[in-house]
């Protein structure tokens, strides 16, 4: 384990806080959290002498995971394994946050109707005293419209229907709290990174670029269908078109969206289908060194970045959507950045906030062209 008194880009503590116990000196970890995913995930590995005290069996046990005295997850070890091979034990655990605990379980049986997409979060994880506290981020909290939560529904599928359903999202910070809303796209930038055959700021060890079209249409049609008209897939008194008029290839396409009994919850549906549609067509992925920023400031999802390539002609602000700590013999200790567009993902939450950010201007291009 590195010394936490070197300067950057070393000196990480890394510590898991289990069973009123700390254990840190890792051989490799892997720490990885994303807006993206259902329930974050962790593992850790180390080595001890045969001779030591047996490590305690920790398997369904709260746990939390520290990065140099902060926080950066809390979670729940589902699996253990111990190793002993001439003289010396192998002991491995991994894990995920406790979004696995909404991911894994049904969801209770309720009637969100006329509740506020807060409270109804708020009934939802209530059988589940691990989430001690729920968080609002929006500039408003909408009234649900009638959602039928089906048996068999995971707790984590029946949040994100409520959730979408008025353009939000939902995910776990790092202290186990759950946030319904967006991100806030005002905030300045934690970082720039650069890469450059000559700019002497060159900080980042790989850098790629995938571009996806196909989720892109010429034109799509959203037809709203309430629960009065469900009987009847035919007929369709909602409708709302967007048109892409940088799309030259014709490619048009038809959505219904269920439990839309009025034009301003289709157009929310909507809009949040074509949010997704156009974040999963540029993809920004960078490894660093280390864990955190220059100034000391570890990554989290959420924060945004300031990317300067000046082979592909990158100068642009980027939303930090996942990130992936690392460590093992080969690399060492390894950040990967995975960015998207800037104030594209949720911008229901903060609508003025997310269009400034997609309207703010580079100098270079900040995704795909044909975005």
């Amino acid at each position: 384990m590195q010394n936490n008194n070197k300067p950057y880009p070393y000196g990480n503590t890394v510590v898991v806080r289990v069973g009123g116990k700390e254990h840190k000196d890792w051989i490799q970890y892997d720490i990885d959290s994303d807006f993206l995913v259902p329930a974050d995930a962790f593992s850790f590995n180390t080595g001890q002498s045969a001779s030591q005290p047996l490590l305690s069996d920790y398997s369904g046990e709260q746990c939390e995971v520290l990065i140099n005295d902060h926080l950066v997850m809390t979670g729940i070890i589902g699996h253990q394994h111990e190793k002993v091979t001439h003289g010396s034990r192998d002991i491995s655990f991994s894990g995920r946050d406790l979004a696995g605990l909404l991911v894994d379980c049904s969801a209770p049986q309720l009637n969100v109707q006329g509740m506020s997409v807060f409270e109804a979060a708020k009934q939802l994880v209530a059988p589940w005293p691990q989430i001690k506290a729920i968080l609002l981020q929006s500039e408003e909290n909408p009234t649900l419209d009638k959602i039928d939560i089906e048996p068999g529904e995971t707790a984590w599928q029946a949040l994100i229907k409520i959730a979408n359903s008025v353009g939000l999202h939902v995910w776990l910070n790092p202290d186990g709290t759950l946030v319904v809303g967006g991100p806030d796209y005002s905030r300045p930038p934690v970082a720039t990174l650069c890469h450059s055959r000559d700019d002497q700021r060159h900080n980042i060890q790989s850098i790629d670029i995938e571009y996806d079209t196909e989720n892109r249409y010429s034109e799509v049609t959203f037809l709203g269908q309430s629960h009065g008209r469900a009987a009847n897939s035919a007929k369709h008194d909602l409708k709302w078109t967007y048109k892409d008029s940088s799309m030259t290839l014709y490619k048009p396409r038809t959505m219904v969206m269920g439990d839309a009994d009025n034009l301003d919850i289709l157009r929310k549906k909507a809009k949040k289908q074509l949010a997704d549609w156009r974040l999963n067509g540029f993809t920004l992925t960078i490894t660093v060194p280390d864990h955190k920023t220059k100034d000391g400031v570890l990554w989290q999802p959420g924060q945004r970045v300031h990317v300067i390539d000046e082979e592909q002609n990158i100068d642009a602000i980027f939303f930090l959507m996942g990130r992936r700590f690392t460590l093992n013999r080969a690399a060492g200790s390894c950040t990967e950045l995975r960015l998207k567009e800037d104030g594209v993902w949720v911008p229901e939450a903060y609508p003025d906030k997310s269009a400034s950010a997609r309207q703010r201007k580079g100098t270079g291009k900040r995704g795909s062209s044909k975005s």
